[in-house]
């Protein structure tokens, strides 16, 4: 399972118009327009607004107009602007009906547009709450790659004894992974029915905070018990510009990203790893 961008993208700046039709004008495409003004100010502190608009091709007092509320957009200039950002073929869909669910020019295109929204909100919802349960336990992500590993025996038993776990919390897990669809039962062997068991997503929530804790102490665990061959924990300490957080966090989810594409794209699967990195300010807050 594979909590993208695209979910994201629609619960940040879709649900509050699908919710709330009279936020849209302070909501919506125009504040993602505005969040990515930011994240690129944030990677080139000299780049303006005049510059963002002229990459989006449009006058920068017209760019100004529209985050402003005093016009709108046209279907086919938010499909430009969406080609310009380059935006997956869902996100795309999405701002272009953010953007009619406002600034259609019929009442039923307007319609047709926030009913698109509530559709795919009510989907994203699932994902967020089958989400939830995946990063509230560490050995739920762990179970479903340990499917994907060959030459294991798929009882309770030896479930348990590769995690480490309880055969009650096994049992439990196959149980609940079963219902919300991530695993299916083909003769005697578990599949995982969705290839892509990561999770990919910076929504603050208490079980995602103990996910990481529970990973933390897995850690710990590991620095103890494997040889250096078998494990590799290393830090850097340096001084950077805050404002280049978001820039950091960026290229760090690309990097881990390609990595574990890279080590996932083998036939012979022989164990379970865990790929954790630790970015944060050293300093006390004052």
């Amino acid at each position: 399972m594979h909590a993208g961008d695209d979910n994201r993208f629609l619960f940040r700046y879709g649900c509050l118009v699908v919710k709330n039709k009279q936020k849209a004008k302070t909501t919506g495409f125009r504040q993602f327009l505005t969040d990515e003004l930011v994240r690129r100010q944030k990677r080139n502190p000299s780049y303006s607004m005049n510059a963002f608009a002229r990459d989006l091709g449009l006058s920068s007092s017209r760019f100004s107009e529209i985050l402003n509320t005093k016009v709108g957009i046209s279907e086919s200039r938010a499909a430009q602007i969406a080609d310009k950002l380059q935006l997956s073929e869902k996100e795309k869909n999405y701002f272009i009906d953010l953007v009619q669910s406002e600034h259609a020019r019929s009442a039923v295109a307007k319609k047709a547009a926030l009913g698109r929204l509530r559709e795919r909100f009510a989907g994203a919802r699932k994902i967020e709450k089958q989400e939830f349960f995946l990063v509230s336990d560490w050995h739920n992500l762990a179970f479903l790659e340990l499917l994907n590993v060959k030459g294991i025996r798929h009882t309770v038993n030896d479930f348990a004894s590769y995690l480490g776990l309880r055969e009650e919390i096994v049992q439990q897990t196959l149980e609940r992974l079963t219902q919300l669809g991530y695993i299916a039962k083909e003769g005697d062997v578990w599949v995982a029915t969705e290839p892509d068991t990561t999770t990919d997503t910076d929504i603050p929530s208490e079980a995602i905070r103990n996910y990481h804790k529970q990973i933390l102490v897995k850690a710990q665990v590991a620095l103890e018990r494997d040889p250096v061959d078998e494990r590799d924990f290393s830090s850097l300490v340096f001084a950077m510009d805050r404002g280049q957080i978001g820039y950091a966090k960026e290229r760090i989810r690309e990097f881990r990203r390609s990595l574990v594409k890279e080590l996932e794209d083998t036939s012979e699967k022989d164990s379970v790893y865990c790929f954790s990195l630790q970015f944060f300010n050293l300093l006390e807050k004052k």
